[in-house]
């Protein structure tokens, strides 16, 4: 289906007339470089001015799917609507992460204050069995659960953003899928970085005939920033999405098609997977804390254990008096990380399977006894086993954050788990999952991230794999004063945790408590992992004294947030990648 010419003229002027405004676009922070704030201050340095306004405000990691959300917004819709635009639009111009073949968490304050969670989370096939990753010898098989179609769930995202559409949507449906469709069919000029990314991916994606039709240049070269990006197989998905809603993903061509693949790929997904998948609403987290009410998302998310958990207990020690480079500052937050993270690989996985409630893992006397007994800011606690290599971090995952003009905040975070997922593309044009890899494929061993986890998070048919991504909504005397997330794979806990400690507890201005440096520990591995150069050389040499391994390490973590900062939004998009904040002034975009 075509697009009528308003529609198409519309949303293209607003991209011509957004990219030209500088101001919002947001520059990476180098690798490497060395931040300028004082090693025990509480301030860093922020590299652009970040664009504020009073009406609504859009922050993602890519600029055109920034801009059609925001053109939702001056049309009138509301926060749900843009984030679902916005959404959609991702799946196309930030293909690594952004999905119709994945899936994720949508967290949403409407206006009269209610909130709500959706959990649109792939799901293990029907005909996934316990120890379908297991080779020959009995060993874990790390490739058959990270490449290729066996390595696929239920992917969720259509069937999620419609039913929220269904639930709180304003603007027509159409209305908010047709822009996506149209940078597909049209085509969009592609970053630095997503060339960058192609070309380092270019033989990964050659093994798959669609993937290649699509990610590999027929002309042998490679790709280059501003090179045109043209998916018709993924705009005709759109656009039957558009017209069909969920239907197009339940039953009819698209999900023959993508069976059919499967099969044909060693893969098990079937057409009653995708006839029987279910969002689901599941309750929202709130925890108080400093006069605020952090909202979250509970399992089969990790994020409102570990917040919960940490939060409360980092409150006991004087954090902004030390300040947020001092060595037992960083120390503590990383022995309390590794606390939570431990209960987390522990007890956590599918609610419907897990066998201890985790609310008794965030009991206040439990988390008393664990600051008292357990956290010392001048020592280091080794695990209690022999830890596997610390993993790299991950670059797949990405979230959005949106605010509407009515008082109604957005926070969703997406993905297909690895970067470009399992390196497969359905007949649809759009890449498959690898979340299958997220389950505990012999529970003991860890996974692609390093994490070691238990049979609550075992491989079962229809089960959801645990997950650590973490939407977050701040509210401040009723009235959402920060919507924020990241990607990062277990990297997105500590990351979300510590921006919120460094806007709530260090008092950071918004641009500032984004760009400062940030660390991250786990149980296992116990090692210390910092942003190159970022640390400081005398916070090292205390860490190190005190025995706490210590390794640098990529930027950590792409938030997308926005802050309310006096009477006006602040849109923030993380420096260390590269992504673009806007807001909106009386009806004008900035």
């Amino acid at each position: 289906m075509m697009q009528t010419p308003f529609k198409r003229t519309s949303f293209l002027a607003l991209l011509g007339l957004g990219l030209l405004t500088l101001a919002c676009q947001i520059t990476p922070i180098p690798s490497g470089r060395v931040d300028a704030a004082r090693e025990t201050g509480a301030r860093a340095e922020a590299t652009l001015e970040t664009p504020t306004g009073i009406r609504g405000a859009a922050a993602s990691a890519e600029t055109h799917a920034t801009l059609a959300a925001m053109q939702v917004l001056e049309e009138g819709g509301n926060a749900v609507d843009a984030a679902i635009t916005l959404g959609f639009a991702l799946a196309v111009t930030y293909p690594n992460a952004g999905n119709l073949g994945g899936g994720g968490f949508f967290l949403y304050r409407a206006p009269d204050g209610a909130d709500w969670y959706l959990d649109f989370r792939e799901v293990a096939p029907v005909a996934a069995t316990r120890e379908m990753y297991l080779g020959p010898d009995g060993e874990p098989d790390k490739a058959a659960s990270t490449r290729g179609w066996k390595a696929a769930g239920v992917p969720g995202t259509v069937f999620g953003m419609w039913e929220a559409h269904q639930r709180w949507g304003k603007l027509p449906w159409e209305r908010l899928v047709e822009p996506a469709a149209e940078l597909a069919e049209y085509g969009f000029a592609i970053s630095a970085a997503e060339a960058a990314a192609l070309n380092r991916l270019r033989s990964s994606f050659g093994e798959d005939p669609r993937a290649a039709q699509v990610f590999v240049r027929a002309d042998g070269r490679d790709w280059a920033e501003g090179d045109l990006l043209v998916q018709t197989q993924l705009a005709s998905t759109l656009h039957a999405i558009a017209l069909q809603g969920e239907e197009a993903f339940r039953t009819g061509p698209i999900v023959q098609a993508t069976v059919a693949a499967s099969k044909e790929g060693g893969g098990i997904l079937l057409p009653e997977d995708f006839a029987e998948y279910e969002p689901l609403i599941r309750p929202v987290h709130r925890i108080a804390w400093r006069g605020l009410e952090v909202l979250t998302v509970t399992p089969p998310s990790s994020g409102s254990l570990f917040l919960a958990q940490m939060l409360p207990v980092l409150e006991e020690f004087p954090l902004a008096t030390w300040g947020f480079r001092d060595p037992r500052t960083v120390q503590l937050i990383g022995e309390a990380e590794a606390l939570a993270f431990r209960d987390r690989n522990r007890w956590l996985g599918d609610p419907a399977s897990m066998e201890r409630p985790w609310e008794d893992l965030i009991d206040p006397r439990y988390l008393r006894r664990r600051a008292v007994a357990e956290l010392d800011p001048e020592r280091y606690t080794p695990p209690p086993a022999t830890a596997p290599q610390a993993p790299a971090e991950s670059t797949e995952t990405t979230h959005y954050s949106v605010v509407d003009a009515e008082g109604g905040a957005v926070a969703v975070t997406t993905t297909l788990n690895s970067s470009y997922g399992a390196k497969v593309m359905a007949p649809g044009g759009f890449l498959m999952n690898n979340e299958m890899d997220d389950f505990a494929a012999m529970p003991g061993r860890a996974n692609q991230y390093g994490l070691v986890q238990s049979e609550a998070n075992a491989v079962v048919a229809r089960r959801r794999p645990l997950s650590s991504m973490s939407p977050v909504i701040v509210v401040r005397n009723g009235e959402v004063d920060a919507v924020l997330g990241s990607p990062g794979g277990p990297t997105i806990l500590t990351t979300v945790l510590q921006v919120l400690l460094h806007r709530y507890v260090f008092e950071m201005a918004p641009e500032d408590a984004v760009a400062a440096p940030r660390f991250h520990r786990q149980d296992r591995p116990p090692v210390l992992r910092y942003e190159a150069g970022r640390l400081g050389r005398t916070t090292l040499q205390a860490l190190q004294a005190l025995g706490q391994p210590v390794r640098e390490n990529a930027p950590i973590g792409d938030v997308n947030a926005i802050f309310r900062d006096g009477a006006e939004w602040a849109a923030v998009a993380d420096p260390r990648r590269g992504g673009m904040g806007q807001v909106s002034v009386e009806g004008a975009i900035r």
